[in-house]
């Protein structure tokens, strides 16, 4: 019986680019062009490539100079702006069925902004993500009721949910920052009520 089989081919090894700062800009405008980002996302963005592409830490500690300029410029020619992306991250999280208090958290975090200039883009972000609450704006137990009714939990669920289910809802609330109470009253409304 012969040998079918084929010796494996050598992957060719592809040299490493040599990092320079018109290439790091590149990356960098790149990246602001695909996303939303604040100037400081856009640094740590920066410096974890940096630190991927080049193992020599004086190298690296060299072209980490540029990375604050860079950010600035992506600033200046508005590619990169705090409020969009603070802006951009708290509407997704209220439309993810987060409470405000944990949605300002939540974009404060992941878009890398301070927490002023994520409060400050609270009140227009509550409107465009959850137009359906505009007269009830303040209402906790409202904003959780319409968290479970996008998200198909709660009274929301197709057929006859038991109690694990319930109970289950009952912690996907809390765990996006919504008080006993309001989750309480969320849970006994019933779907005909809310429409």
């Amino acid at each position: 019986m012969a040998d079918d089989t084929k010796p494996a081919k050598k992957k060719r090894e592809r040299k490493p680019r040599k990092m320079t700062e018109t290439r790091l800009r590149n990356i960098a405008v790149y990246y602001c062009q695909r996303y939303l980002v604040s100037e400081e996302k856009l640094r740590n963005y920066l410096e974890t490539r940096l630190y991927r592409e080049i193992p020599d830490a004086e190298e690296r500690a060299a072209m980490a100079e540029h990375v604050p300029d860079i950010a600035r410029r992506m600033a200046e020619a508005g590619l990169v702006n705090d409020q969009e992306a603070a802006s951009s991250r708290l509407r997704a999280a209220l439309r993810s069925g987060y409470a405000p208090r944990a949605a300002v958290n939540n974009a404060t975090r992941s878009a890398q902004v301070d927490r002023e200039t994520v409060e400050a883009q609270l009140a227009t972000a509550l409107t465009e993500a959850l137009p359906e609450l505009e007269a009830e704006e303040d209402d906790p137990a409202a904003m959780a009721a319409l968290a479970l009714k996008r998200a198909r939990r709660g009274p929301w669920r197709s057929g006859e949910p038991d109690e694990k289910l319930k109970q289950r809802d009952a912690n996907w609330l809390l765990r996006r920052g919504f008080r006993f109470d309001d989750v309480r009253k969320a849970m006994n409304i019933d779907p005909e009520e809310f429409a």
